[in-house]
């Protein structure tokens, strides 16, 4: 239910699935963190992935892709949308890597990140790509 008619929303799919309404989303949660179905869910994936040829490579290709062509466009908004998919993707939003990075560095970094408007975030994207030419 989760990977086909559920689009990826465990709510949605727990009720598809005759849970209880009203409790759906901690139901679905609780369902997707047990291995046997979490499992499952993978191999559902990897097996729609395969059907239409795409790859997580290719996905992060194309986006990236698209980022670079907002950037050509002056369309920074478009731009920052297809790189927060390639950081989802990549699994920059996961809590357990947020933690690990706090350990590392006390948060700073994270804390004012998390603070920037979208402005600030094209601009220091743009000046790391003048310094990285």
């Amino acid at each position: 239910m989760y990977v086909g008619p559920g689009r990826h929303c465990a709510a949605l799919a727990a009720r598809l699935a005759g849970y209880a309404p009203g409790c759906s989303h901690v139901t679905g949660c609780q369902l997707l963190k047990q291995e046997k179905i979490a499992a499952t869910v993978r191999g559902l994936e990897e097996a729609v992935a395969r059907e239409i040829g795409v790859s997580r490579q290719k996905v992060i290709a194309e986006l990236v892709g698209a980022a670079d062509l907002a950037r050509e466009l002056r369309e920074p908004s478009s731009m920052i949308s297809a790189f927060r998919n390639v950081a989802q993707i990549c699994g920059y939003y996961r809590q357990d890597g947020v933690e690990a990075v706090r350990q590392a560095d006390g948060g700073e970094v994270l804390y004012r990140l998390s603070r920037l408007s979208d402005k600030e975030l094209v601009d220091l994207i743009e000046a790391g790509s003048v310094a990285a030419e």
